[in-house]
């Protein structure tokens, strides 16, 4: 269940951004605010951003594959489990137990907006 959550994000955030809704502006806001709420020091920084970076790179080569969509959600989801580890070996242990947690808060904020839209 929790995975198909996850993948139910990754493909949701896949989409937002993949229309141009998420503009490198507000991705770089959102990199901006994880970056000061997990109090990254100054050598986690460029690791961090180029982790984000990769990922998002990731996504956009997806966007642009004709594949199948069964594969390209199982890819998402190994994009986003890898930086999910590479995120555990940069952070600390609380910083990574804040990054779950702000994770988590963006699944059900999404899961809201998704709600409200199947109601209108």
């Amino acid at each position: 269940m929790k995975k198909l959550i996850l993948g139910l994000f990754l493909l949701f955030g896949a989409q937002v951004f993949a229309q141009g809704r998420m503009s490198e502006d507000v991705l770089k806001k959102m990199q901006e605010e994880e970056i000061a709420a997990l109090a990254l020091n100054e050598e986690q920084i460029p690791a961090y951003k180029e982790i984000n970076k990769d990922f998002t790179e990731g996504l956009q080569a997806l966007r642009n594959s004709n594949g199948d969509r069964s594969k390209r959600f199982e890819q998402m989801r190994k994009l986003s489990e890898k930086r999910d580890e590479d995120l555990k070996e940069l952070l600390t242990e609380d910083q990574f137990k804040k990054y779950t947690k702000m994770q988590e808060e963006r699944r059900e904020q999404m899961r809201g907006r998704m709600r409200d839209r199947r109601q209108n």
